[in-house]
């Protein structure tokens, strides 16, 4: 048996059945059995699907097992309460998403006043994708001039959930994976899903890490784009940018929020 197959079935076993994991990952049983037994072994995208699931690097599912059991106890995973606590508040809060938020499938620029570069625009990727039964999304971001070579970029995973007409994005920097974004959106219905507006709240990408709160505007990519012609749009643009459009502006002014609170839906803006 493989350190992978051996890794596998330490990890189910903290799980209410080899049949609950199965369809939390959204695999047959039978294919799930034959890598527990070690007889086959999952492709790329779906081994990181099952680390995702148990909350584990694809790397450390392959180490030595003592050494990857010594792992899942010291982050707490061998807890049965720790999992099952976990679980359920992660089912109630899934339990309210509303079917709608699938309609969000697909890439959208994401706009918003840089929190680390005053005086200038982000313009982001966002890419929405389907798994089972929840939407997941990556955030590409790129701190430079989009027509140079930029070499300081980001990228963010998380999962978008709707509830109470609106959209809740929380997400992960993948590589220091120190910071947690949380973004709130307002979709327009009016628009049939094509842009959404809200409020993002992380911290500056700069030395000083500082808390920040900014509007932000979605809208979906033009619908022949390639993704090469999409990333090549990423990155900071000035206010005064002729590849900036003139609509964004207004819909990312954070000076209109207030005078007590800063609120995502500005009625002044049509």
């Amino acid at each position: 048996m493989s350190d992978l197959s051996t890794n596998l079935r330490l990890l189910c076993s903290y799980r209410p059945s080899i049949s609950t994991v199965a369809r939390d990952i959204g695999l047959n049983r039978s294919q799930l059995n034959r890598y527990l037994a070690g007889s086959s072994s999952p492709r790329t995208a779906l081994l990181r699907r099952i680390c995702d699931y148990f909350g584990v690097e694809e790397y450390e599912i392959r180490l030595p097992p003592p050494d990857f059991a010594a792992i899942v106890k010291l982050r707490g995973l061998s807890s049965d309460n720790f999992s099952r606590v976990l679980r359920m508040h992660f089912d109630r809060i899934l339990a309210r998403n509303d079917p709608r938020i699938f309609q969000l499938s697909g890439s959208f620029f994401e706009y918003y006043w840089s929190m680390s570069t005053p005086g200038m625009v982000i313009r982001s990727l966002v890419s929405f994708a389907p798994e089972g039964e929840h939407l997941f999304y990556s955030r590409l971001e790129r701190i430079g001039d989009p027509k140079t070579v930029v070499t300081r970029h980001f990228r963010y995973q998380g999962l978008a959930l709707m509830t109470g007409d609106r959209v809740f994005m929380n997400d992960y920097e993948t590589g220091a994976g120190i910071e947690v974004t949380q973004t709130v959106l307002y979709p327009d219905y009016s628009f049939r899903w094509r842009v959404l507006h809200g409020v993002k709240v992380g911290v500056s990408a700069n030395r000083d890490h500082v808390p920040c709160a900014v509007r932000t505007y979605l809208e979906r990519t033009p619908p022949r784009a390639s993704l090469i012609a999409n990333l090549r749009r990423v990155g900071l643009l000035a206010p005064d940018d002729p590849d900036l459009p003139g609509h964004i502006l207004p819909m990312i002014d954070n000076r209109t929020s207030g005078p007590f609170g800063f609120q995502a839906h500005n009625p002044s803006v049509p």
